[in-house]
């Protein structure tokens, strides 16, 4: 009900415009009376009333005074000037203090009528821009405790300034909290976070973010006896994912799961999508909320692929400051065996993609990536696992002197950061298929002859430079960022020969130059030429020249000296 006062000094005038207002027909009720401008100002700041009658005309204390006095007190307050036609002095300082309409004796029902209309449409008006902006407000402030993560002092008496460096008290930090049903304002949360188990766009969720405040709204009488209230907001950084915070003291966990359970379905109604949700297990003190998120967060990124629209309460428990640090967070059951990488399943697709075969490079791909989408793997294993891949990728780019940046735009830490969006399996392969692995391919393709060579040319070089140290294809090819098959492959390709043959042929003709030289002795040509085992260097010199090494440098006439 909009209360409203009546300030003029003929009582027939106040009872003639009271008997023509109808009350309960426009929500009205009458707050008080004044006969002149002094009571109308104490009693004005008594009742604060939404609506003013005020004559203009009045002895002593006018309402000329009076308007100036509450612009300054009450600038809320609609102001409706009565008066008679003579009063045209009067009229210009309504006007002036912007009182909203004017009204000439004697009143006549109808145009009273339409001039409460439209004050009430006006407070109306102002009304929804201010809850908006409540609601906005409130919104930045939920948003601004989860995603910035201000701390407060462990003894919970202040939280940091939202966005500064003061500390401020826990009271100026509840100006954004709204007041629970009854009066008052809860110092205490619970906390909700819901996210959608499939990826969507950004698209809609502010929407569903709105609906799901009204669906609050309605439900509020029926939920926690009715005394409690809330804030929730569609996050800015992780797509899909909203947060509730209800304020009171106390929540039954089994209206929480019903309340969450109609959340889901309003959810799902709105994004087309099946949505996970989890909550602190008890309120919290509200500058606790910034880890409760965090919490909240760790449980829905450690359900297992297979759970779809989960509910589950996460234990909240704040230890000492000295004891923080050296917990280690505890994974669902079942975790940490599923959440392998499978490396030999992503070296099989790393070889097919560099040997340019990509029939068979997508048939490795789909098979590591039915590893990474187990049903018992968990959400967190499967963004990290293809970060891993994005990252093996990127090492073997740079190898080649390129980038996933240079061929595609999109950054290495980019495409991490889409995939950590995605909670799903699905939209996860989707990514890599549509924007990374054609990429990739491409650039496979377009430069597979050209690197392939100059590769080949480097290792050859290698061996010249360095074959009389130890020398293997898996520490070079490692060494490039690249699969030792792939690389041994590639060389056979191009020289006809094998790592291990061409290293071996070259190391026996540098020997048999050496052994020209009858000052070295065997072993120690043995030596030279990368063999610390003499034994086992005399068999290979046999296997490839069909000579021992006595008969060799007998039959030159080098025998050591």
């Amino acid at each position: 009900m909009r209360k409203v006062m009546v300030v003029d000094d003929e009582r027939w005038i106040r009872r003639g415009l009271i008997q023509m207002i109808p009350w309960e027909e426009l929500g009205l009720e009458l707050a008080c009376e004044a006969v002149d401008g002094e009571e109308g100002y104490e009693l004005a700041l008594l009742h604060k009333p939404d609506l003013l009658f005020l004559d203009m005309r009045m002895p002593g204390f006018d309402g000329k005074e009076l308007l100036g006095l509450l612009a300054e007190s009450l600038p809320g307050v609609v102001t409706i000037v009565v008066s008679g036609y003579s009063d045209f002095e009067y009229t210009k300082e309504a006007i002036r203090h912007k009182a909203f309409d004017y009204l000439l004796k004697p009143l006549k029902r109808e145009e009273l009528i339409t001039v409460l209309g439209k004050a009430l449409a006006l407070l109306d008006e102002r009304d929804m821009r201010q809850e908006q902006q409540h609601r906005d407000s409130r919104k930045n402030w939920l948003l601004d405790v989860l995603q910035r993560g201000e701390q407060a002092p462990q003894d919970h008496t202040h939280v940091r300034a939202i966005g500064g460096s003061a500390e401020t008290s826990i009271s100026s930090l509840t100006e954004c909290v709204p007041e629970l049903p009854g009066g008052g304002s809860g110092n205490k949360a619970l906390l909700l976070l819901a996210q959608p188990d499939y990826y969507i766009e950004q698209g809609g969720i502010q929407e569903a973010a709105g609906k799901i405040e009204r669906r609050l709204q309605q439900s509020q009488p029926f939920y926690f006896e009715g005394c409690w209230s809330f804030v929730a907001a569609a996050s800015p950084v992780n797509l899909g994912e909203i947060a509730i915070c209800l304020f009171g003291s106390r929540f039954e966990h089994a209206e929480v799961q019903r309340l969450a359970a109609l959340l889901q379905g309003t959810l799902r109604e709105e994004m087309g999508t099946s949505y996970s949700m989890s909550a602190g297990s008890k309120p919290c003190l509200l500058n606790q909320l910034p880890a409760v998120y965090s919490k909240l967060q760790q449980r829905l990124d450690g359900r297992q692929l297979g759970e779809m629209a989960i509910m589950g309460f996460v234990e909240c428990t704040f230890e000492p400051e000295e004891k923080q640090g050296k917990q280690q967070p505890s994974l669902p059951a079942g975790a940490v065996n599923a959440d392998f990488y499978p490396a030999e399943l992503e070296q099989a697709f790393l070889v097919q993609l560099q040997l340019g075969n990509e029939e068979q490079m997508r048939a490795e791909f789909n098979r590591f990536f039915t590893a990474l989408a187990a049903p018992s793997r968990t959400v967190d294993g499967l963004r990290r696992s293809a970060s891993m891949l994005v990252h093996a990728l990127e090492r073997q780019l740079q190898a080649a002197h390129t980038s996933l940046e240079q061929l595609s735009g999109k950054s290495a830490l980019a495409y991490m950061e889409l995939i950590r969006l995605r909670k799903d399996h699905v939209s996860v392969k989707r990514l890599f298929e549509e924007q990374i692995l054609p990429t990739v391919a491409a650039q496979r393709s377009n430069s597979q002859g050209r690197h392939g060579e100059q590769l080949v040319r480097e290792i050859q070089k290698l061996i010249e430079l360095h074959y009389d140290q130890p020398l293997s294809l898996p520490q070079i090819a490692e060494s490039r960022f690249l699969n030792a098959d792939y690389v041994g492959r590639l060389f056979k390709k191009t020289t006809g020969s094998n790592f291990v043959d061409y290293l071996t042929d070259y190391r026996i003709a540098k020997a048999t130059e050496l052994m020209r030289y009858p000052q070295y002795k065997n072993y120690e040509i043995a030596e030279l030429v990368g063999y610390e085992d003499y034994r086992y260097f005399s068999q290979i010199f046999k296997k490839k020249t069909g000579q021992t090494i006595g008969e060799y440098r007998g039959a030159a006439g080098k025998t050591p000296q």
